[in-house]
Formats: structure tokens, C-alpha cells, sequence
């Protein structure tokens, strides 16, 4: 619980830095910093990092320091967008080019799904990331045009929406996916299926 608060607070901080000063370049500064604290006091308190933070700090790191030195608030906001579209790429080479699912590799033992619901699952989250991708872009970069509202009322709302809309939206995505894989496999409720994969 307390690793999970520590990985969750620079996204807090960047947030409440950003609704108190309205400098996304500042609030980029203090995700950046709190990011690699974060990792550190992660590492020390349980010996070793998951390869999904470390690739999320890394992809703070990339799009933060440039913000930073730039002084340019737009490349931070392709961050979320990058970071689907490559999620959504490693899908697609696992599953087709490799004939591998990732989700298998990455949750069989915890989760014996037979292998027809892995490939539902990878189809359903490689084209979900794409569209989150394409999303995030209209979100920070076209809600002006869109819909006539300020700069900097676009770049709150793109703020409210990477802190908040799209975990939200991917927590939202998981449920539906959970309840189309019981609903197209009723038999994973059935233990004996469960485990027998087909």
C-alpha cells in the first residue's frame, strides 16, 4: 500500500502545483524530481522496481527534461500519447509478429485464461491504447479549435484529463473488457475451465 501511495504521489504533485501556480513548465519540473524520489525510496524499501515503472519514469524523464530546458509546455503533453501508441505497438508485435500474447506472458500463472480470451484481450487493449493516443492529442492540442475555448483553459482541462480522465478512462476500459471476456467465456467462472486452458 505504501509503494502504491509513493508511485501515486508525483502525479499529485504535479497536479496541485500546476492548480496553484498555472506553470506547466514548474509542475513538469516537480513530476520530473518527485519521479526519480519516488523510484529511489521505492527501491530502497522493497529491493527491486517493476519493469512497467521503470519504463513510466523513463518516459517522464523523456518528455519532462526537454519541457524543462525548452521551455516548451507542448512536448510534455505527448507523453500520454506516446506512451499508448508504444503500448499499443509492443501489443500488436507480441501478438501477430511474434505469435506471443503479452498478456499470457504477463499474467498466465496469475491469470489461466484460455488462450482465445489472451487474444480477445490483446485486440480489445492494442486498439483501446491506439484510440487513447488519438484522444490525448485532440484533448491537448485541438480543444480550441474544437470548441472555441482558451489556451489556457484547453491546457486545465488537458491537466484535469492526464491526472485524472485517463486512468479513470483505463480503469473504466478494464471492467469492460473483464465483463465481455465472462460474458463471451462463461466458462472461466467454472474453476474446472479455469484452469484447463482451451
Amino acid at each position: 500500500m505504501l509503494v502504491k501511495i509513493i508511485e501515486f504521489l508525483p502525479v499529485i504533485i504535479f497536479f496541485v502545483s500546476y492548480k496553484m501556480t498555472s506553470n506547466l513548465i514548474l509542475a513538469t519540473a516537480l513530476i520530473v524530481g518527485s519521479c526519480v524520489v519516488a523510484t529511489i525510496i521505492e527501491v530502497i524499501i522493497t529491493k527491486k522496481i517493476s519493469r512497467m515503472q521503470v519504463f513510466l519514469v523513463f518516459a517522464v524523464l523523456i518528455f519532462g527534461i526537454p519541457t524543462i530546458l525548452l521551455k516548451d509546455p507542448s512536448i510534455i503533453k505527448w507523453k500520454v500519447t506516446v506512451v499508448n501508441m508504444i503500448l499499443a505497438t509492443a501489443i500488436f508485435f507480441f501478438q501477430f509478429i511474434l505469435k506471443k500474447n503479452p498478456f499470457a506472458l504477463l499474467l498466465g500463472k496469475e491469470l489461466p485464461l484460455p488462450d482465445k480470451a489472451f487474444a480477445t484481450l490483446s485486440v480489445y487493449w492494442m486498439v483501446f491504447f491506439f484510440f487513447s493516443g488519438l484522444l490525448n492529442i485532440v484533448i491537448a492540442f485541438y480543444l480550441p479549435d474544437l470548441f472555441g475555448v482558451t489556451k489556457e483553459y484547453a491546457e486545465e482541462l488537458w491537466v484535469d484529463y492526464k491526472t485524472f480522465g485517463n486512468s479513470i478512462i483505463n480503469v473504466v476500459f478494464a471492467l469492460f473488457t473483464g465483463i465481455v471476456l465472462i460474458r463471451k467465456y462463461p466458462e472461466l467462472l467454472k474453476n474446472d475451465n479455469f484452469n484447463n486452458k482451451k
